[in-house]
């Protein structure tokens, strides 16, 4: 089984899509704080184009926002997700005149190609990079994966939300979440670890009244320091929760 996609992902992500709307929510604030383009004449109502990696069905974002460029690449290993993006969003984006492109393959492994022929597209990361040390043999390779790929996006107007933190949780189902939060990413400490994410961990651990060990989903490092970073809680299942991040890098 995909430990990240696949049939049950997307029947769990639909199945579940009344008890995410908070957290969608969330998204879409910060989705709508995107960097301009700046090669998008003043008059136009539309940005160039958005480059999705991981796009997985666009469970979590919404067909309005999509709607404002002018072409939508997407590209996500799945084999189901391609369709099933298109059956969500595809009418919304034919009425206003958007470009939609699905792709089946693997763009983080020929990153360098895929950029090259997006020149100009706005680079969306959908929850990929908190996935990638499930599909890694180690951990000190997963690290240095994502360390590699943020390296790749330098120069690039780009953004990412992805998981910092999952695990067992004592909040009840329809209990509130915690509102979003924003900080700037701290700079990187000599020992590799940043001190203020163990303060905000500490913090979102007691909101999300966390349980045991949370799994690090080693991706405290992504942004540049003094990226404003927002904070989301994600009630992903009864009894478990994510801590997601999410961010926007201008060129």
């Amino acid at each position: 089984m995909n430990p990240s996609g696949g049939l049950f992902w997307h029947w769990h992500a639909w199945r579940h899509q009344a008890q995410w709307a908070d957290t969608c929510d969330d998204i879409a604030l910060w989705l709508r704080e995107m960097p301009a383009s700046p090669s998008s004449p003043a008059a136009s109502s539309k940005s160039d184009e958005l480059l999705i990696l991981g796009a997985s069905a666009g469970w979590m974002m919404s067909s309005d926002w999509l709607q404002g460029f002018a072409r939508v690449t997407t590209f996500d290993v799945d084999r189901w997700a391609a369709p099933l993006f298109r059956l969500r969003h595809g009418a919304a984006l034919r009425a206003s005149g958007t470009t939609l492109h699905c792709h089946t393959a693997d763009a983080l492994t020929q990153l360098d190609t895929v950029l090259q022929a997006h020149p100009r597209a706005l680079v969306l990361l959908d929850n990929v990079l908190g996935q990638l040390r499930f599909h890694t043999p180690s951990v000190d390779e997963a690290s240095a994966r994502i360390a590699r790929i943020a390296k790749h996006l330098h120069g690039r107007r780009w953004g990412s939300v992805h998981d910092a933190f999952s695990g067992r949780t004592l909040r009840k189902p329809g209990a509130g979440l915690p509102a979003m939060q924003r900080s700037l990413q701290p700079a990187r400490m000599p020992e590799g670890r940043a001190p203020a994410r163990a303060v905000a961990l500490g913090r979102f651990s007691r909101q999300l009244q966390a349980q045991g060990d949370w799994l690090d989903h080693l991706t405290d490092q992504v942004f540049p320091t003094g990226t404003p970073v927002h904070h989301m809680a994600w009630a992903y299942r009864p009894g478990y929760c994510h801590w997601l991040q999410a961010g926007w890098v201008a060129a």
